[in-house]
């Protein structure tokens, strides 16, 4: 064989072995994890629906929350993993009511203080589930804080202000709207919309971000 028809053989399985190669890579790196985050998202959207049948009053609330808080979040110029970070974040918020009582969750009259205290622990409880998953642990304090009111009365930690992350500051105010217009065991009589538009200006600058408020207000007037 002429040397310069074996160079161009080896050449040629040269290039297609780093073809291989680079398809082979592109499979491992781009492909299987592109497919293993699509299917992570559907265990997020199927486990939060299935937090949600155990407490009758939020059926649906979390991907209408999820759709109203991205909308928000992408006014406030968030983007990429970041605004990612926080639709997960909002379909999530409540996974830790799974360790609630159906009983609790349901309960028509006053909580005790016990129960309350039961029922406060499902932003920190969530926060842990959500840390334990490689894929979503950057989600956790999204998740922890989303129950923090913009003057410190929240909880679980009590921050105030900027101390709290911008996911949850949008998740206190877009979680509480879509709270008001729904029916639950606790105000079986919900909210118009105008009434609960009220209610979130009213708390403006006590429980939610201004800025947050305003951008809400806007999104709810245009449309999402």
């Amino acid at each position: 064989m002429p040397s310069s028809i074996f160079s161009v053989g080896i050449l040629g399985i040269t290039t297609a072995a780093l073809t291989i190669s680079g398809l082979s890579l592109y499979v491992s790196r781009i492909v299987l994890p592109r497919r293993m985050k699509a299917a992570y998202v559907k265990s997020i959207t199927v486990l939060a629906a299935a937090v949600e049948t155990k407490d009758s009053g939020t059926v649906g609330h979390a991907q209408r929350v999820a759709d109203l808080t991205k909308a928000v979040a992408r006014n406030l110029g968030v983007t990429g993993k970041e605004l990612e970070g926080i639709e997960y974040a909002a379909l999530l918020r409540d996974i830790g009511k799974a360790n609630v009582p159906h009983a609790i969750l349901n309960k028509t009259t006053a909580l005790t203080e016990e129960e309350w205290a039961t029922v406060k622990s499902h932003a920190a409880l969530g926060a842990d589930m959500v840390e334990a998953v490689a894929f979503l642990a950057y989600c956790s304090p999204y998740v922890r804080h989303h129950h923090e009111y913009w003057d410190g009365s929240g909880y679980p930690d009590g921050l105030k202000g900027e101390e709290i992350p911008l996911g949850s500051r949008i998740l206190a105010a877009t979680s509480d709207y879509d709270a008001m217009i729904s029916q639950r065991p606790y105000h079986p009589h919900s909210m118009t919309m105008e009434q609960a538009v009220r209610e979130i200006q009213a708390g403006s600058g006590s429980r939610y971000d201004p800025v947050v408020v305003q951008v809400l207000l806007d999104v709810l007037e245009k449309g999402y």
